[in-house]
């Protein structure tokens, strides 16, 4: 029986730990509304056919990434949640073969 509750005990114990860490980034594809430099935050719309547009903020840990952003233009974030902040791990330009996808 402390045999079963040991490993009961351990396989919980993991599941804890792995758990957030094994949470799957997320992505969202939109067009550019704003990019602030200085709050090291870009604004991201999202317009689906049902559920309408949606607006998101994002913040990059690297201000060198916001270079590359450009208000208008349409990306793909892959992006964190850290609580209520969105963190954006990459910010890649979406081309037209993209868009078919």
């Amino acid at each position: 029986m402390k045999t079963f509750f040991g490993i009961l005990s351990l396989a919980l114990a993991l599941v804890l730990v792995a758990g957030p860490a094994a949470a799957a980034s997320h992505q969202m594809t939109g067009e550019v509304r704003a990019v602030n430099p200085d709050a090291k935050t870009f604004t991201l719309s999202e317009h689906k056919m049902l559920r309408g547009q949606k607006e998101q903020t994002f913040r990059v840990s690297d201000p060198a990434m916001l270079s590359n952003v450009r208000t208008g233009e349409r990306v793909k974030v892959t992006y964190d949640k850290q609580g209520q902040e969105l963190i954006a791990r990459a910010v890649e330009p979406v081309t037209t073969a993209s868009k078919t996808k």
